[in-house]
């Protein structure tokens, strides 16, 4: 039979955020609208690189009144309005506050199928659960970001942020498969049908821990101009699902083997729970195998994407024939 050499490089990225920036304030009688400037790109796809939130993408924030200790708004959308800014009718109060904000983005879908907002005894949203699902070609990237705005009364002027940054990070790792022929034989012979990751979760409960979702940072001074966080905001998986294996689908566009690198399905894990191996289902010669890998380190951390590139070449089988020497038997000489 035809042999199939695997090779299977790993490269681990971290994708990390930016420290949030405050933003000059600016005074007004007016009411005026609480609007965000969001860093970090959410998308339909299982999962997007860069730092440009796209402009099709809404996010669902909920405030807590840090000065008054209460609940400010609950969940509400807020999507691209004028500029660079997200909008979601709702207004700073006329008063000294600081109103501080979580926001989730691509949970799931537009109308949240799977995620569930569940109240603490402090804040409204702190919890937040996803259901995913093993298509990979309907998973979202969970993103969370925290964000603080302050009202700042100075005699009878009220000075409201213009916009409040808010930094996105990711709540899940990202496994992707690349896959790609050795040759030009192997790419007309082998079919790859599917990638089943092995003894993952794709479920669980996501916790923003930081109290009242508030991002701070220590005192600007001469040795520090730029300003340090002393606090920052986390988040942390509980409840996961039983470990079970996921099928990772191609990816739209994917059609045949070629000898250039193709993105093959991507997934979206819960972190921590970590991956025992990976099993490749392939055909040759109109028969099914499976191969399966085992990779060095079965962790898998937050915010971290991983890219297994498979190679795929066949080796053809070469007979080497060699003929078995007579065995000497008796001689009998006959004479007539």
């Amino acid at each position: 039979m035809k042999k199939i050499m695997f090779l299977i490089p790993v490269a681990a990225l971290a994708m990390t955020a930016c420290t949030n920036e405050t933003n000059e304030f600016v005074g007004s009688d007016q009411a005026r609208e609480i609007s965000f400037a969001p860093v970090a790109q959410p998308n339909s796809r299982a999962a997007v690189e860069g730092t440009a939130f796209d402009t099709e993408t809404s996010m669902k924030v909920t405030a807590y009144d840090a000065t008054n200790t209460k609940n400010f708004f609950a969940a509400t959308t807020f999507s691209k309005g004028e500029g660079s800014t997200w909008k979601g009718n709702k207004y700073w109060p006329f008063a000294p506050a600081t109103i501080n904000f979580l926001a989730i983005a691509n949970a799931n879908a537009d109308n949240e199928t799977g995620v569930t907002w569940g109240p603490s005894s402090t804040n409204p949203t702190e919890r937040v659960q996803i259901d995913m699902s093993d298509n990979s070609t309907a998973q979202r990237d969970l993103m969370y970001a925290c964000g603080t705005g302050t009202v700042i009364q100075t005699g009878n002027t009220l000075e409201f942020p213009p916009n409040v940054p808010m930094d996105f990070k990711h709540a899940q790792a990202w496994v992707k498969f690349t896959v790609k022929a050795g040759n030009d034989a192997s790419a007309s012979a082998i079919t790859v049908n599917s990638i089943t990751l092995n003894s993952v979760s794709c479920n669980g409960t996501y916790l923003v821990t930081h109290a009242n979702w508030n991002e701070t940072k220590a005192t600007r001074d001469a040795a520090d101009p730029a300003g340090s966080k002393n606090g920052s905001v986390s988040g942390t998986w509980s409840a996961y699902g039983d470990g079970s294996n996921i099928a990772a689908v191609a990816a739209a566009g994917y059609s045949a083997l070629s000898t250039s690198a193709q993105d093959f399905a991507s997934l979206m894990v819960v972190p921590d729970k970590g991956m025992a191996s990976f099993t490749i289902n392939y055909t040759v010669d109109d028969k099914s195998y499976n191969y399966t890998y085992t990779p060095a380190s079965t962790t898998l951390a937050q915010a971290t994407k991983y890219i297994y590139n498979i190679s795929l070449t066949l080796h053809e089988i070469e007979i080497a024939p060699t003929v078995a020497n007579w065995t000497d038997g008796s001689s009998t000489d006959i004479t007539l």
